[in-house]
């Protein structure tokens, strides 16, 4: 079985953000692998730098790609450094979307040769459901709206935790907005419900540091990246200022940047992302290291059909991230996909990656 062709193209999605319901356009990356026998493997990448992700895989990784066998994955990104420019060997940024898009491409031929999931050939930790913490806080909306929200989450789909999105008012000066923000969801939702709080990156040390102090009575479950990009000597000092668990992943996504942040100490919680973090391939690889100190791994920054294959596959899995505007882009583009309820994602029980891609959709959604 050899590669045949490697097609990838940008899409724009119609969908309504949630709770609102106000119209949007989410964009995304899909790569369809395809081998001279007919097996068909897809990955995505997400919105950001997506026309880049797309003419890097047509132009580049495509064309290197032709004639080998997808199985062998650790051969093919061996050899990508040597063949394609030695940025492949650190993978980052644009890097290492592409090639997170098209690993998960070649673990779905994988898959689907094997007759089995993907979290099967992963190790098979989890062979139901994963746990899954909800992203619905976002911080567009106001603060009536955000309780509002919080509430309907828990009391019609059972979703905890939640996972709230940081304003970071005055770019990161102002930590009162949040703070009064998280308070108003506390007071909605009630003391039982576990909630993390995604600082995404924008804050300075001393203004997270602050902000860890006055959410330290609002019993929070943990704080993702609470610090400008995910700087490890920050998040090492950070975590002795707080008591509140910290969540992470390296800025460079790959395994040697992941490597600094676990064994410095800097997080409770390492997370990964197969968007990101050139797919299962690396990820796994980052998940065993987690694994030797002692720490769970979770995923962020959404996209939960692709990663709780992950979560799923490791020993050590914690949770991943059920996104809610991500749900109607997966409503739109596959057929009948698994939501989360009650704090699990259900997994699939097909090879491969397990979805059914709406190819009318695809076609209909496909921009230039």
């Amino acid at each position: 079985m050899k590669i045949a062709k490697v097609q990838a193209r940008c899409l724009a999605v119609p969908i309504k953000f949630p709770f609102t319901e106000k119209p949007y356009t989410a964009g995304l990356m899909m790569v369809h692998v395809e081998t001279d026998d007919g097996v068909v493997g897809t990955g995505v990448s997400r919105d950001q730098e997506r026309f880049a992700v797309r003419e890097l895989i047509n132009r580049e990784i495509g064309p290197f790609l032709l004639g080998k066998d997808p199985i062998d994955t650790e051969k093919i990104w061996g050899d990508a450094p040597w063949e394609l420019g030695m940025s492949y060997m650190s993978r980052g940024g644009v890097i290492g979307h592409a090639v997170g898009a098209v690993d998960q491409a070649l673990w779905d031929i994988k898959g689907q040769y094997a007759n089995l999931p993907i979290y099967r050939l992963l190790g098979g930790a989890s062979p139901t459901s994963v746990r899954a913490y909800t992203t619905w806080g976002f911080n567009v909306y106001t603060k009536e709206e955000l309780a509002e929200s919080a509430v309907k989450a828990v009391r019609e789909r059972g979703h905890n935790p939640l996972k709230y999105q940081a304003v970071a008012a005055d770019r990161g000066q102002d930590i009162s907005v949040d703070v009064d923000r998280l308070r108003t969801v506390r007071e909605a939702v009630g003391d039982e419900v576990q909630i993390i709080v995604d600082c995404n990156g924008k804050f300075d040390f001393s203004h997270a540091r602050e902000f860890l102090r006055q959410i330290e009575p609002l019993n929070i479950t943990c704080v993702d990246h609470p610090v400008y990009i995910r700087d490890i000597r920050m998040m090492v000092e950070l975590r002795r200022c707080t008591s509140i668990p910290l969540a992470a992943r390296a800025a460079g996504e790959n395994q040697w940047d992941n490597r600094d942040l676990i064994a410095s100490g800097a997080v409770d919680i390492m997370h990964a992302n197969v968007l990101d973090g050139s797919g299962y391939t690396e990820c796994v690889k980052v998940a065993h290291m987690a694994e030797m100190y002692h720490l769970p791994l979770g995923t962020g920054g959404g996209w939960y059909l692709q990663n709780g294959h992950l979560i799923a596959g490791v020993r050590n899995g914690l949770w991943t991230e059920f996104h809610t505007l991500r749900e109607p882009i997966y409503e739109a583009i596959y057929v009948n996909p698994p939501i989360a309820r009650d704090g699990y994602l259900p997994l699939p029980d097909k090879p491969g990656m397990g979805f059914e891609i709406n190819e009318d959709a695809i076609a209909e959604y496909t921009e230039e």
